[in-house]
């Protein structure tokens, strides 16, 4: 039932208007994929690497937060935009509900 919530509200924050810093589409685009991309990483370390339970979620959180910073880093350098610290929030938020959805999933 959380997770239902959860997608209602981000589904209305991808409808307003990018002008906020904490909203837009770009902001779920972060949360989601992040979210997905540590689940997946999760499962794909116990999977096909047979890693332990403990070893899988450092490199999957790890793996992840290091995809959100690159991102961040290639906005500002190649990109030529801004840094964004809401987008790492983003990430960071995506990252807590991978954790979630692998403790409650697998």
């Amino acid at each position: 039932m959380k997770f239902i919530i959860i997608i209602l509200l981000l589904s209305f924050i991808s409808c307003l208007p990018a002008e906020n810093p904490w909203l837009g589409r770009d902001k779920v685009a972060h949360f989601t994929t992040s979210a997905f991309l540590t689940y997946w990483n999760f499962g794909m370390s116990r999977d096909i690497l047979q890693a332990g339970r403990d070893n899988s979620l450092i490199l999957s959180v790890n793996f992840t937060a290091l995809l959100g910073i690159s991102k961040e880093v290639s906005d500002k350098y190649i990109v030529k935009s801004e840094w964004s610290w809401h987008d790492i929030a983003y990430d960071a938020a995506g990252i807590c509900a991978g954790l979630i959805l692998i403790n409650n999933l697998k």
